[in-house]
């Protein structure tokens, strides 16, 4: 078969045109991202925060003097502990017993003086029946009698207040406890209002930690804040306590300036361990059941709102608005935007346009 020079030239035109199209497929192809890809699955999980906490004892007093002397007797030591209205100090009484003795005798004093005035103001009221004295003559004994009768209530308040400040001598313990520092020994000279010791009910320990409003509303929304979750105290030293808290409502409102609001965990304290101002961290840990987790380099964010690439069987992407419920240390909880066995993004999303293909790397699944 002869071919024409003009079939020649087509024919080459036509074979430099399959070359072309076949370079610029290949060149397309070598375009398309290779990227992973992850297949979401319902999991459980636990969800847990971590608060900073001041730890106070069940009841924790300051026992100060309320009565000025020489502290004569101390009848405990530190550290040591004691039962309610078990006796701690004596202060000396010596001198308010004087000053007791001389406010008993001026009390017995002006009672005879009431009792003398007493019979006037009888003597005076029956010679007043009879007509033997004027009105003037008995009101006068009415008088006396009053006057009596004040100094009476006078003796006996000074007596009553001697007696208090005697009683103020003996310190008893309050409630059961744990005796903390004795700052003062027997013999030293205590002012009124020095403090004598600390006492500390260790049975029980309450966490206080604040938590901010925004975490507030959203521990709230999640149910990942109620008195069944699991409640940890972590030491200073780092170790967990061994005893589970009990979260207990410290306050009923959000402070206005720190924008909190306190809550406190109960431990149960019965070797009296932990001590009153210790300072550790709480983890309160929830958990939860089918839920949705994506991980953070999913996730990116346009204008305060929540996106994630969703990637259809022919690897074309679409982009889509989430709602995270809760953040974990590599992965969010979402609320809602996706479902079971949806395939997204789990990185490189940033070179990334809506509509764009990709090749999917593998495909895993979302878990903890």
């Amino acid at each position: 078969m002869i071919i024409s020079k003009n079939q020649s030239l087509l024919y080459s035109l036509s074979f430099l045109v399959l070359i072309s199209c076949g370079d610029k497929t290949k060149k397309d192809s070598d375009n398309i991202k290779t990227l992973p890809v992850y297949k979401i699955t319902l999991t459980d999980t636990i969800v847990s925060n971590k608060f900073v906490a001041d730890v106070h004892a069940k009841n924790n007093v300051e026992i100060h003097v309320r009565i000025p002397g020489l502290l004569d007797k101390v009848f405990i030591s530190e550290g040591q502990k004691v039962k309610k209205g078990q006796l701690l100090f004596k202060i000396s009484d010596a001198e308010l017993q004087i000053q007791l003795l001389k406010a008993q005798a001026v009390y017995k004093n002006t009672m005879a003086d009431l009792r003398i005035a007493t019979v006037e103001l009888e003597q005076a009221q029956t010679l007043y029946n009879k007509k033997v004295i004027v009105s003037q003559e008995l009101e006068l004994s009415k008088a006396k009698h009053d006057a009596a009768s004040a100094k009476v209530a006078h003796a006996a308040a000074e007596k009553k207040s001697i007696n208090q400040q005697i009683s103020f001598t003996t310190i008893r313990a309050p409630f059961e406890g744990t005796i903390d520092r004795i700052p003062f020994k027997e013999g030293s000279l205590v002012e009124n209002g020095s403090l004598l010791t600390t006492l500390s009910q260790l049975d029980d320990v309450y966490a206080y930690f604040s938590i901010p409003e925004n975490t507030y509303f959203e521990m709230m929304a999640d149910k990942s804040l109620n008195t069944n979750g699991d409640i940890k105290l972590v030491l200073p030293n780092g170790k967990v306590y061994d005893h589970k808290g009990e979260l207990k409502t410290a306050d009923g409102d959000i402070d206005r300036q720190t924008g909190s609001i306190q809550y406190k965990a109960k431990f149960s304290n019965p070797q009296g361990f932990i001590k009153h101002g210790t300072s550790g961290n709480l983890i309160i840990s929830e958990p939860r059941t089918n839920v949705v987790l994506i991980p953070h380099k999913a996730v990116f964010s346009i204008q305060d709102k929540q996106f994630v690439f969703v990637v259809n069987k022919e690897g074309i992407v679409k982009m889509t608005n989430i709602t995270i419920a809760s953040t974990l240390d590599d992965v969010y909880i979402l609320n809602k935007g996706l479902k079971k066995d949806d395939l997204i993004v789990q990185e490189g999303t940033q070179s990334l346009r809506d509509g764009d293909k990709i090749n999917m790397k593998q495909m895993q699944s979302v878990s903890l």
